[in-house]
């Protein structure tokens, strides 16, 4: 048998040192490959088949089987080569630099393209109004600061109805309060039995001529209760104007609190039932309530200091919601003085409640009122002397007070009052505004201060002109908005 000489060529000994394998190329896995797509049903050694591989990062490259130490011409085998792949596996994979992650793609953000067109439609916007923003005029009135001394240098009104010309006019305001508070009651007392009474309005409309009813007439509710008056009245007669009416009090026919009624819109006169037509068309009406009714008896007892505490305090709180109710009617028109109002205060009838006593007051109150430009005219002329017929107003400064001159005597309403005024207040000039409008309409910018100055009663102004590109004021008035400011107020 022959000898196999190459079957015995072996290094000497059982040990050989390990070989550093050259480097290779790092290749990407293709994934695995399906025995499908083979050509010429080629096989692929075990060693090739599942290649042990570790990851890109770890920079190794993939191991081969351990190699036996008998290493012989018998046991070299092939070096591993690439498998060719059929299909979409057959494209080359992108080279893959060791060491580097990806390169991200860039994008362009939106938000940066909404942010931009967002601030430039606000731009736009505001361009847009400081452009056609309305021609403005600020003006600041004259005003004058003067000190009233009170008693001793008295003024003049006089009713409306009956003043003469280039007089001080006034008008009233006329309205009724109540309120009640609960006194505490100690004991019994007895109570006498009274009649109630009240105010009424009778009214004629069924003849020119004034009508005379006599003292005791009766007045009749729908519900048969007898009110009469207590004197002789005379009803003027109806006009052109209306109805004519007067006002006068009645008195419940019998005692009881069964009188105290309410306000009541229509009493009729049964002594007029013999004419039908003129009982249908003389009749009264009230806008307040009878009071003062009771059946007299055994009641709740009230200390009269007690009383007399409470009735003050009730009184006090009237005053008080008058002096509020008188200040509401002031406006740019009317002028007010609080301090020159009548009030009138009626105790009505008491009430029993648990613990103790409610008692009732009511008050009823006269508020002159004055035309504003002549009040301030008049306060001008006899505080500093002042005769020009310019427009003023009166604003009250620190210690403004109205002290009533007039004889007690004299009605509110009817007769003449006279009064003084203490403290500080201030003449301010009224200002035209539409009359600066229409004066500066289509004028140059140029001309402002002349204008201005044909004004009396203005200290100064400004004037902005829009847009800004323009030098004349717009030629409608409409278009010119004047600001009046009011002066540093009177101290």
């Amino acid at each position: 048998m022959a000898k196999d000489y190459f079957q015995d060529i072996t290094p000497p000994g059982d040990f050989e040192p390990a070989r550093t394998p050259s480097p290779r190329p790092i290749v990407p896995d293709p994934g695995p490959v399906h025995d499908d797509l083979t050509e010429d049903n080629d096989t692929i050694p075990a060693s090739e088949a599942n290649p042990v591989r570790i990851r890109v990062d770890d920079a190794t490259q993939p191991t081969r089987p351990s190699e036996s130490p008998n290493r012989g011409i018998r046991n070299i085998s092939a070096p591993l080569r690439p498998r060719s792949r059929i299909g979409a596996d057959m494209r080359e994979a992108p080279p893959v630099m060791s060491g580097l992650p990806p390169r991200p793609r860039r994008r362009v953000s939106r938000v940066w393209i909404w942010a931009a067109a967002i601030v430039g439609l606000l731009v736009v916007i505001g361009l847009f109004l400081f452009a056609f923003r309305a021609t403005t005029v600020t003006v600041t009135p004259k005003s004058e600061t003067i000190t009233l001394t009170g008693p001793g240098e008295n003024f003049t009104a006089y009713p409306a109805a009956t003043a003469a010309s280039s007089t001080l006019t006034y008008t009233v305001q006329t309205s009724d309060l109540d309120d009640s508070e609960v006194v505490p009651s100690t004991g019994t007392t007895t109570a006498p039995a009274a009649k109630a009474s009240g105010n009424i309005t009778v009214i004629n409309n069924y003849s020119a001529s004034s009508i005379d009813l006599v003292k005791n007439t009766r007045f009749q509710t729908q519900g048969g209760l007898i009110f009469r008056t207590p004197n002789d009245i005379v009803i003027p007669g109806k006009t052109a104007a209306g109805p004519g009416q007067v006002q006068v009090t009645v008195i419940a026919d019998a005692t009881g609190d069964q009188y105290n009624i309410g306000p009541t819109a229509r009493f009729t006169v049964p002594g007029l039932q013999s004419n039908a037509s003129e009982y249908a068309n003389v009749y009264a009406k009230s806008t307040a309530s009878m009071s003062g009714g009771s059946s007299g008896g055994d009641a709740p007892g009230i200390a009269p200091a007690a009383l007399s505490a409470a009735i003050a305090e009730v009184d006090a709180r009237l005053a008080s919601k008058a002096r509020d109710a008188a200040v509401a009617q002031e406006s740019a028109s009317t002028f007010v003085l609080p301090d020159l109002m009548q009030i009138t205060y009626q105790s009505e009838p008491n009430t029993t409640e648990a613990g103790g006593v409610r008692i009732h007051e009511s008050a009823h109150i006269v508020t002159p009122l004055f035309p504003a430009g002549a009040f301030a005219q008049t306060v001008a002329q006899t505080a500093i002397g002042y005769a020009d017929t310019a427009t003023l107003t009166l604003v009250p400064g620190s210690g403004f007070s109205a002290q009533m001159a007039t004889s007690s005597t004299a009605v509110v309403g009817t007769d003449p009052i006279e009064f003084s005024l203490s403290g500080v207040a201030q003449l301010v000039w009224t200002i035209d505004t539409g009359a600066i409008a229409s004066a500066l309409a289509g004028r140059d910018q140029g001309a402002f201060q002349t204008v201005i100055n044909s004004f009396e009663g203005i200290q100064e102004a400004h004037a902005r002109i829009e847009p800004f590109w323009k030098s004349t004021f717009p030629a409608n008035a409409s278009d010119i908005k004047i600001t009046v400011t009011a002066p540093a107020s009177a101290q």
